[in-house]
């Protein structure tokens, strides 16, 4: 599995909060990569001494949503504690928190989602926004009309810049509140393939033109 496959679920020096995040996900079969963030190195164990350095859960992209949905359900087991800054949130902070869940911790958006329940917020209807907003970044956006014909121009004539360009149409990312997502639809990224196959092609074969029969003349 490549990392491009994987993404950060969560990350503490707390070596309890780690030790119940994997609970939970050895509970539903999901599995995960930890790694010490200075380090980079998979760990077979958390340990219990003094090691106070962060540590990464990653895991696949497929099962994030999953995972997330599980831990923020196993959040809601703990109360928030007197001081936590939420209680104390406006409905607008907390819609902040529940509508840009990507940049807040399971702990947060749980305990935001279910203070808006209890004041009579209707979260499901802000779920389903969220939900649509990042159907329509997962489904990317078409390619713009010139950058794919000047991408074929060059891929044709066998410069590099035809390369680059159909490098780009296929793996371009876009960063958002909601997360990192493919930047071109998937129609758009199928042109980049393509172009990218001829661009090499033809790059190949004009330098060995260029090596055997230029180097005759």
């Amino acid at each position: 599995m490549s990392e491009d496959d994987l993404i950060e679920l969560f990350r503490s020096q707390d070596v309890d909060a780690l030790k119940q995040v994997i609970a939970v996900l050895d509970g539903a079969g999901i599995g995960y990569h930890l790694i010490a963030d200075e380090g980079g190195f998979d760990l077979t164990s958390i340990g219990s001494g003094d090691d106070d350095s962060e540590r990464v859960i990653n895991i696949e992209r497929s099962n994030f949503e999953a995972a997330r949905t599980l831990l923020e359900e196993d959040c809601l087991k703990a109360d928030l504690p007197k001081d936590h800054h939420l209680l104390h949130s406006s409905d607008e902070e907390l819609i902040e928190v529940v509508t840009h869940a990507s940049e807040w911790s399971a702990f947060d958006t749980a305990h935001a989602r279910r203070l808006l329940g209890e004041r009579g917020v209707d979260v499901k209807k802000l779920e389903e926004e969220r939900a649509a907003r990042v159907a329509r970044l997962r489904a990317g956006q078409p390619g713009p009309k010139g950058l794919i014909l000047f991408g074929w121009v060059f891929s044709i004539l066998g410069g590099l810049i035809g390369i680059a360009v159909a490098y780009s149409l296929m793996t371009s990312k876009v960063t958002k509140a909601d997360g990192e997502f493919l930047k071109y639809d998937e129609v758009t990224r199928k042109i980049g393939g393509k172009m990218f196959k001829v661009a090499v092609i033809v790059a190949v074969i004009s330098v060995i033109l260029r090596f055997t029969v230029f180097a005759k003349l």
